[in-house]
């Protein structure tokens, strides 16, 4: 498969260029969607359902979507339907990851019992809460930073599916208690739950390699490998390197876009080892490699390459968007860009103020 071709139909399978869906249909199509910086997230739904991001907001407002930890020690938003058998596979693994940190900040079992006992009580008389509302009715450590505490131990009561993401308040998300919003589930053997994220991971990303979806998902290569012999999934090798897709997922192209303002953490650009968007000259970055400490913005893809990076700011007034883009960006394909940036504004429902 020619790199292009590659580049397009993982856009086309991400409905980046194909119909639209609804957001719930987006979300529970990719498994799971990167939110720590979540008006960002939101925006990658935007793009692949069309909707505007208030009728985005809404879905994790009603908890038609939710947001919590999950396949990897950061925020996801998932389908509740979803949530409890991801946590079944990747909660454990997560946690052993974040040992040693704890031992840091000295959370130990008693204290994570009786902050589960305090949470499930507040929340039980008060409705969802936010974080800072939980904040000083949690147990302390003695560690001098307590909100590093506190975000832990919320952390652990997602993983152990006491808590998961509640209607806004504000500005502010808060915590409800899981079995208010996420239906029970049947306990499944780990192999079958590695089968179903092998095929909805290459289904709503593919063409990816095994090694992405260890990267993705706390799963190992044997695993993945013992459920591809049962998927019967399509594959290509790209520069010595397996990808694998399932063709009955793959959209057809319907909304060809020459540009696209992905977030840093968006699916399309978080996901990928190789083959990843080229740059074109004089792109800011240079050959430096990508960082994902940037919020608020990402990567402009033009035309199947990275053109530069852009930066978002709601003012109250205004989306201010701001690009850095390479000078060898046509005109036509600048025009492209700014029409991008247009459709941000327009998703965020503010006037558009662009800046270089």
């Amino acid at each position: 498969m020619e790199r292009r071709a590659l580049l397009a139909q993982r856009l086309a399978t991400q409905r980046l260029t194909a119909a639209p869906a609804d957001p719930v249909a987006v979300v529970g199509e990719a498994l799971a969607v990167q939110s720590q910086d979540a008006p960002m997230a939101r925006w990658s739904i935007g793009m692949r359902s069309g909707t505007p991001g208030p009728e985005v907001a809404a879905a994790v407002d009603r908890g038609r979507i939710v947001r919590t930890h999950v396949l990897r020690p950061t925020w996801h938003y998932v389908l509740p339907v979803d949530l409890r058998w991801l946590l079944a596979l990747s909660a454990a693994r997560i946690e052993r990851s974040m040992g040693a940190r704890h031992r840091q900040l000295r959370i130990t079992e008693p204290v994570v019992e009786r902050a589960f006992e305090v949470i499930r009580a507040a929340i039980t008389e008060q409705g969802p809460l936010t974080r800072r509302r939980l904040h000083p009715l949690l147990p302390t450590t003695g560690f001098p930073e307590q909100g590093q505490v506190v975000g832990h131990l919320l952390m652990l009561a997602e993983l152990r599916e006491l808590v998961v993401s509640g209607p806004s308040a504000g500005d502010q998300h808060t915590y409800a208690l899981m079995d208010d919003v996420v239906p029970p589930a049947t306990p499944r053997p780990r192999e079958d739950l590695v089968r179903e994220l092998t095929a909805r991971f290459f289904a709503g990303h593919g063409p990816a390699s095994i090694r992405e979806l260890t990267r993705w998902a706390a799963v190992t290569q044997a695993e993945i490998r013992r459920a591809l012999d049962e998927l019967g999934l399509a594959s290509v090798t790209f520069d010595g390197v397996e990808l694998w897709w399932d063709p009955a997922a793959v959209h057809e192209e319907t909304r060809p876009r020459r540009a696209h303002l992905l977030p840093t953490f968006d699916e399309a650009t978080l996901t990928y080892l190789a083959p990843s968007w080229q740059r074109t000259d004089g792109h800011p970055m240079g050959d430096r490699p990508p960082t994902y400490a940037r919020v608020g913005g990402g990567v402009v893809i033009c035309d199947l390459a990275e053109v530069g990076l852009w930066q978002r700011r709601a003012t109250g007034a205004t989306t201010r968007v701001t690009l850095a883009l390479s000078p060898a960006v046509s005109a036509p394909q600048r025009q492209a860009i700014i029409a991008e940036a247009q459709r941000l504004a327009d998703f965020e429902g503010r006037p558009l103020e662009l800046a270089d």
